[in-house]
């Protein structure tokens, strides 16, 4: 038995200080450890090389094509593919990524199956066999099918091998309508049992309203060299992987087509610094921003009006519910039909006409329509707004009213305008609503659709634009699909915490027995993990799946050792393959594998036929894959096949029922549904305050800075963690630390180096200081990416509240307010 750091609920709620060298103790039980010292004899010869293609398999966003280099049986190099200078755009890959090989040998790695044989916490394990580990989750699983039934199994799925097929578990946004898209392993078994899937909510405000209920189009990566002035906004695309793909298009922009650059960050970030300038928007006042330059450019006659009334739903009659006019509704169409069209008033008509058919509509008034008072969206839009001057955003924001003026004119009259716009705006509990300002917003500049003009960020991460990689075809999916499939319950694993706290989901009975962890790290990625915490203390059996000793499985009560990139083979989107470089770690087995197993375990023994590879070939050997010289055999020996070199530059147009611009929704159904039912006033662009982060909160006077974090060259995903070759960039004195403001830290006695500690309502971080005055004076900034052993004390996203939306159960981990003090 060996004994690493302790974690409690008592330590974290108390705040008292962890045990360090939690890895160092736990290298005997199931952790690695690594010489990291570079020594080498002098002399001797140079061993021979061998090279192999995979990905990260992280939950960036990225799917960049790394090449391993492996030396006597170990991976001492994961590199970018290179390509010629001249084939511009196609070049990826970051500072992470090159740290895979201390993924793989670093002191987290999770080497052997262990069981909790302590408290949960308390870091006591005891290293099992493969046949003890999947002999008791088997038992546990069995156990509490018989008991309470399949729903009581929750597995917590994530992005921790995100866009792969094999090895990845189902990764589901619309929780209504459960989709299994890929994980071949887990897709299969969770059908055949009928467990409860629980999702993530990372960055799910911005996901449903983009794809699914605005259906929010977006232009080509490379048209963003078309654009005259582009808003950076909730990006760091200069070094965040989610979207750094675009810096090169963004910087030939700049440099060759005159373009202006405009960060809306409350960092200064490296993005900030190449712009033509830098507004450190306030944290979760973003809609208050949108709503005031609406204000701004309708009030001073800026707007094109022409794509106003024409190519957005702003003419669109709604009644007082916000119930679209449509023929149906005068009695000249059956309800439903092709021919119930949605209705606007034609002033050269003077009649009600489909908005398909009129030349031209009325965006502004009140109208009578048989009896029913009717106006266009867009005149109840504006009253929505009306509030949100810029006078009241120039307060709210914390920005000069001037700036806000320059801002709103410089996006109105120096077009096209692209608003790249992703997902740093939306982690605060109201940021759900940024996504109708920002429509309405591209709307009055003719941001659609147009050379240089769009309103949502573009990654193209799996090369489908610039490339030189040829992707499949066509798949073959059918696999992922069972006979007899039981029904599966999608909810967000947020809601453990209300669950737990009632026994019940959606008003029935909901018991949870026991939780699997696979490809997800909840505790050190969602926001509010003391909440969380708490309602894992109720769950009988907790099992974590994962290729590092995280937060999540420390908590856990046993831990099975997953495969990493290079130990497994797999297949991403974007057309490349995995190859398998070396064997597992220790007796790690690809995720698929260990699924494979605990089936067999279950006895369902023939839920499987076919191995890994099996399924792989199966999915990539269709016939036109095959005709293409696009098979499984081609891309396992190839890794990537690489084809002509080419640019895709296209404008996305609006693909949505309506084919307009959208920011009004007659109905917005919810992610996760109890019920829940929303006014007109939510439907439309509108501001309201955070929960915490917001400017007038009487909380303020004993938590006076507001907290946020964010990704960049070396913070990210919990993958990093205890990461020496990151920590020699990303620590002060081998410590995480925090950014604060010069004057905050001036009136605190606080210098970069000191030891501080932030602390609030929710919880408490010891971590060192960075003074600086790249950050809005009011706020501090703190790391994402690190687990709890490697702070002092607390750690970072225990200062996070709990609090999923009721529209998109997004995970906010930026609304909240804290102080900080020297010690």
């Amino acid at each position: 038995m060996e004994k690493s750091k302790q974690l409690t609920r008592r330590s974290f709620l108390a705040t008292t200080a962890l045990a360090a060298g939690a890895l160092a103790a736990a290298s005997a039980a199931g952790c690695s450890s690594v010489d990291t010292s570079g020594d080498a004899a002098d002399n001797a010869p140079a061993p021979e090389e061998s090279y192999y293609i995979s990905t990260c398999r992280g939950n960036c966003g990225g799917r960049c094509a790394l090449k391993a280099t492996v030396r006597e049986g170990k991976i001492v190099s994961t590199m970018p593919l290179v390509f010629p200078k001249e084939h511009e755009g196609v070049q990826v890959g970051c500072m992470k990524g090159v740290t895979n090989p201390l993924r793989l040998y670093g002191p987290a790695r999770l080497q052997y199956p262990m069981k909790r044989v302590g408290e949960r916490g308390s870091g006591e394990w005891e290293r099992i066999t493969w046949d003890e580990a999947l002999d008791m989750l088997a038992e546990k699983m069995q156990a509490a099918i018989d008991e309470y039934g399949a729903p009581s199994i929750c597995w917590q799925l994530g992005a921790g091998n995100m866009y792969s097929y094999l090895n990845n578990a189902p990764v589901i946004y619309w929780n209504s309508a459960t989709s299994f898209s890929s994980g071949f392993g887990v897709s299969r078994l969770a059908q055949k049992l009928g467990v409860t899937m629980l999702s993530v909510g990372d960055d799910m405000a911005g996901i449903i309203f983009n794809f699914i209920l605005l259906k929010t189009p977006t232009n080509a990566l490379e048209d963003i060299a078309n654009a005259k002035t582009i808003l950076s906004w909730g990006s760091n695309p200069a070094e965040a992987s989610f979207c750094r793909s675009a810096w090169h298009w963004i910087s030939k922009a700049k440099e060759e087509n005159g373009a202006k650059l405009i960060t809306l960050d409350p960092l200064y970030t490296s993005t900030a610094a190449h712009s033509d300038e830098w507004v450190p928007v306030r944290t979760g006042t973003d809609s208050a921003l949108m709503c005031a330059m609406a204000n701004y450019i309708v009030d001073n006659d800026l707007a094109n009006w022409e794509f106003v009334k024409n190519k957005s739903v702003a003419p669109l009659l709604i009644d007082e519910n916000g119930a679209y006019l449509r023929l149906s509704t005068l009695g000249k169409a059956e309800a439903g039909s092709e021919a119930d069209g949605v209705l606007v008033w034609d002033e050269d008509a003077q009649d009600f006409v489909l908005h398909t058919e009129s030349t031209n509509p009325a965006i502004r008034g009140s109208f009578d329509a048989e009896g029913i008072k009717v106006r266009p969206v867009f005149d109840a839009a504006l009253e929505n707004i009306a509030p949100f001057t810029v006078e009241f955003a120039a307060e709210e924001c914390g920005i000069p009213a001037e700036q806000i003026e320059r801002l709103a004119r410089t996006c109105a009259t120096e077009g096209p305008t692209t608003y790249y716009i992703n997902y740093g705006l939306e982690h605060t509990y109201e940021s759900w609503r940024v996504y109708y300002p920002a429509a309405l917003l591209a709307s009055l500049t003719g941001s659609v659709g147009i050379p240089g003009g769009s309103y949502r960020g573009s990654i193209s991460l799996d090369h489908s634009t610039t490339t030189m990689f040829k992707a499949p075809v066509k798949l073959d999916l059918s696999n992922l699909a069972i006979e007899d499939a039981k029904p599966c319950k999608t909810i967000t694993g947020d809601y453990l915490v209300e669950i737990m706290e009632t026994g019940k989901w959606a008003g029935e009975d909901y018991p949870v027995r026991v939780l699997i962890i696979q490809t997800c790290n909840p505790l050190d990625n969602f926001s509010g993990p003391m909440k969380l915490l708490e309602a894992y203390e109720k769950i009988d059996f907790i099992c974590t799946v994962d290729t590092i000793m995280t937060t999540s499985a420390h908590w856990s009560d046993l831990l099975l050792p997953a495969a990493m990139p290079w130990e497994s083979i797999e297949f991403t989107q974007g057309g490349i393959y995995g190859q398998k470089a070396i064997e597992p770690i220790g007796e790690a087995k690809a995720d698929f594998d260990i699924i494979r197993e605990l089936s067999n375990k279950l006895g369902l023994t023939d839920l499987f036929p076919m191995d890994g590879e099996g399924y792989l070939r199966a999915m990539l050997d269709t016939p036109e894959n095959l005709e293409a010289g696009l098979g499984f055999d081609a891309y396992s020996k190839n890794g990537v096949i690489m084809g002509d070199y080419k640019i895709n530059v296209y404008q996305g147009q609006e693909s949505n029922a309506l084919g307009r611009t959208q920011f009004y929704l007659e109905v917005m159904p919810p992610r996760d549904n109890w019920g829940q039912t929303f006014p007109l006033q939510d439907r439309l662009p509108y501001y309201k305050k955070s929960i915490e982060a917001y400017a007038d909160n009487p909380d303020r006077e004993k938590y006076p800075l507001y907290g946020f974090s964010n990704h960049d060259l070396y913070h990210g995903q919990s993958l990093w963690i205890h990461n020496q070759w990151l920590d020699d960039y990303r620590t002060v004195d081998g410590k995480p630390f925090c950014r604060i403001h010069t004057e905050a830290a001036a009136a605190r006695g606080i210098k970069t180096g000191d030891t501080v500690r932030i602390y609030n309502d929710n919880g408490t971080c010891v971590l060192k200081a960075l003074v600086t005055e790249g950050i809005r004076k009011d706020s501090v900034w703190v790391p994402h990416g690190f687990a709890w052993d490697e702070f002092d004390e607390g750690f970072a996203q225990a200062l996070t509240r709990w609090c999923p939306d009721p529209v998109t159960s997004n995970s906010n981990y930026n609304d909240w307010i804290c102080e900080v003090e020297k010690i």
